[in-house]
């Protein structure tokens, strides 16, 4: 936690301004990744009527709504991780934005279950482009005793989005259903929910362009003064300890909170006796206040940062884990909805921001021809275990253990199992996350 004799500062090195026109450049980044949000989540408004035309099944449904995204989204952040370590990151956000917008109206023009899957594979995709190359972007726009405020509020973007889709994809269903079917050029007649996956994906086309009204900040950072250099290999190598720690603490909250995002609607509707029509507005306003948070401690940990705590980032965050923990406990035995909703708005200071404390350690700790594919690492794997083993896991206790009526267990189990996990990691990453950044420290 102290700080260490720094080297000379080169031209590399330089602390940009972080002024008018890097905020800019976080509104439109956080405008496209709203976006990404309602893109991603607005098929799952619309699993009824998609049933009903397609004749699919709950399995396909399951695979198109959240798997085969989840799956190409982590796998296709890997190269493009790569991509944006080396080319300019505005045409990588560029192309990934048309890639997604085009892919959700072309879920409008599905007629069959591969014809949808193969569009959805392809929304996850292009969305996959925009996180690595944002926060590499942002990491070389801002100072340093500022990043983490300009990514959380960034990071808001994603809860901005989860409500959206219940807003503005609410609206959009509305509108489709009042029209009936339509005729279209190229299309034939268009069922309504086709019809809102044409209108939700039609403005990413337009907006992709906003990514030309700023400019690209120079990467920053010595090269050979971080370990490894520009190589990931080697810059792993030393770090294992400390990447290895993070990765677990992150994979452990991101299984927290895709259970929450998963089960929490059925928890409400089982235990409350309330329909979606009912819950689905709080929930929205949960997700306002859990993006809200995030400029708040994204502020106190730039302070704490900038005061010379140099592992400020993870040990302010295992503070927050451990102080929380006891509502956490609480949440799913609340006696009444309106004190459960209390309890879960507290849930989302713990599982929101870890992305933003992840992408500001990275940017502290690695050279700017690795940052990219770095985050991207870290995305793919809370990704595939967040999204793949989390909601699973709650289901298998809920079949086999608890019993359906007791989902409220299940959930329990899994929220505290996994934040008692990412503090515990966290807490361990400390001596040698304070080293690291303490070492990169400019004078």
């Amino acid at each position: 936690m102290t700080r260490a004799a720094a080297p000379m500062v080169d031209a590399h090195d330089r602390e940009p301004a972080g002024g008018a026109a890097a905020w800019w450049m976080v509104a439109v980044l956080f405008a496209a990744y709203v976006l990404s949000w309602l893109d991603r989540l607005i098929l799952s408004m619309l699993v009824t009527p998609i049933k009903a035309d397609l004749g699919l099944s709950d399995v396909q449904v399951s695979l198109v709504t959240s798997t085969a995204f989840a799956l190409f989204y982590a796998l296709f952040g890997l190269p493009l991780g790569w991509a944006a370590d080396r080319w300019p990151r505005r045409w990588i956000v560029f192309g990934g934005m048309t890639t997604w917008a085009l892919a959700t109206m072309a879920c409008g023009y599905a007629r069959s279950f591969e014809a949808l899957l193969a569009a959805r594979v392809m929304v996850g995709a292009g969305e996959a482009a925009l996180l690595p190359a944002a926060y590499s972007l942002i990491a070389d726009a801002f100072p340093r005793g500022r990043l983490t405020l300009a990514t959380s509020v960034f990071q808001m973007a994603g809860k901005f989005g989860s409500a959206a889709a219940f807003g503005v994809g609410g609206l959009a269903i509305a509108w489709a259903t009042a029209r009936g079917n339509a005729h279209l050029p190229f299309h034939g007649e268009a069922r309504p929910w086709q019809l809102v996956m044409m209108l939700v994906g039609a403005p990413g086309l337009v907006m992709a362009f906003l990514v030309f009204s700023f400019r690209e900040p120079a990467r920053r950072g010595n090269p050979v003064k971080a370990a490894g250099g520009g190589d990931l290999p080697a810059f792993l190598r030393g770090h294992a300890r400390l990447i290895g720690l993070m990765l677990v603490g992150t994979s452990a909250l991101a299984i927290c909170g895709y259970s929450m995002s998963n089960w929490v609607p059925a928890f409400i509707e089982r235990r409350y006796g309330l329909t979606p029509g009912q819950y689905g507005p709080w929930l929205s306003v949960m997700n306002i206040l859990g993006a809200l948070s995030l400029v708040v401690s994204g502020g106190i940990v730039d302070r704490l940062y900038r005061g010379g705590m140099d592992d400020a980032h993870l040990r302010f965050y295992s503070w927050m884990i451990a102080a929380l923990f006891p509502i956490v406990l609480f949440a799913f035995f609340a006696p009444t909805v309106w004190l459960f909703l209390g309890a879960y708005a507290v849930t989302q200071f713990i599982t929101v921001p870890f992305m933003v404390y992840v992408s500001s350690v990275v940017a502290l700790l690695a050279p700017p021809a690795i940052r990219a594919r770095l985050l991207a690492m870290f995305l793919f794997v809370f990704t595939l275990l967040g999204l793949g083993a989390g909601p699973a896991i709650v289901a298998l206790l809920t079949d086999h253990v608890f019993g359906e009526a007791q989902i409220g267990r299940s959930l329990s189990v899994v929220v505290t199992a996994s934040a008692a996990i990412a503090f515990v990691a966290f807490r361990l990453s400390l001596r040698h996350l304070a080293p690291a950044v303490a070492r990169n420290r400019p004078s």
